[in-house]
């Protein structure tokens, strides 16, 4: 018998859908395809909105028959059998081959599962709107920055001092890729005059990954406030991006203390 989870508590699921738009690098055309976020409704989401929906509804024998429905179609699906799960659609056995000859097939075959929804379900999803569009452009994201010496994470940060930097798409790569420190003005907002930013030196990058760059502050830096600036062209091992893309951090503060 499975362990039975506490659904005593309404827990609803997340009603927000947006949509990130990609730019199609395979037609070169400007052209995007989109990507819809998965908020994921639970085992213990359905069967709570059931049971608040049905007052009077014992939770956990709603629970304890979900759970025996479960085990009869895991059953159906070991004995090789498409099955159709409440009519929202059908779950039915495909097989991964590879193989180079009719001799080169394996009776024992690498199968996963897949699913063909019903009209029904389609028709479940006529109606939705889009409640946010996101233009993803590619460009690298930071999201800490960690002071390697003290492990601090607020955005203190010493001159000659390591730090990590980790996010999405960081590793630095083309012609005029690099790391910048930019100060910034009263208000925390960038000075655009580039004669002013520090450039980190190729040798001061030490570890340059898509998700980790480590990085020696500079040591001519002054105790003042900083964005650090990525720029990077970097697209795979052996391909460059046409345009630089780029990454501005949250504030950091640069002290010798």
């Amino acid at each position: 018998m499975s362990k039975f989870e506490d659904i005593s508590t309404l827990q609803n699921s997340s009603s927000i859908l947006s949509v990130t738009l990609h730019e199609n690098n395979f037609t070169k055309d400007g052209t995007y395809y989109a990507t819809v976020s998965r908020n994921t409704a639970t085992f213990k989401n359905i069967l709570s909105e059931v049971a608040e929906d049905n007052k009077g509804m014992d939770p956990f024998m709603l629970q304890f028959a979900a759970i025996l429905i479960q085990k009869k179609i895991l059953k159906m699906l070991e004995q090789g059998k498409a099955v159709n799960v409440l009519d929202l659609g059908t779950l039915y056995i495909a097989m991964k081959c590879n193989a180079r000859g009719k001799s080169d097939i394996s009776e024992n075959g690498n199968f996963y599962i897949k699913f063909s929804p019903s009209a029904l379900s389609n028709k479940a999803i006529a109606s939705l709107s889009v409640d946010k569009v996101v233009f993803a452009d590619g460009s690298p994201e930071i999201t800490v920055i960690t002071d390697l010496a003290t492990g601090r994470t607020d955005g203190i940060l010493s001159p000659g001092n390591p730090c990590r930097i980790q996010g999405g798409r960081l590793k630095i790569g083309g012609e005029k890729g690099g790391i910048f420190f930019a100060p910034v003005d009263s208000d925390g907002n960038l000075i655009m005059d580039e004669s002013k930013w520090t450039k980190v030196g190729d040798g001061a990058l030490f570890r340059n990954k898509p998700t980790e760059l480590n990085v020696f502050v500079p040591e001519t830096l002054t105790a003042d406030s900083y964005r650090i600036v990525l720029r990077t062209s970097y697209l795979s091992k052996d391909k460059d991006r046409k345009t630089i893309v780029e990454a501005v951090s949250d504030r950091v503060s640069v002290s010798s203390v």
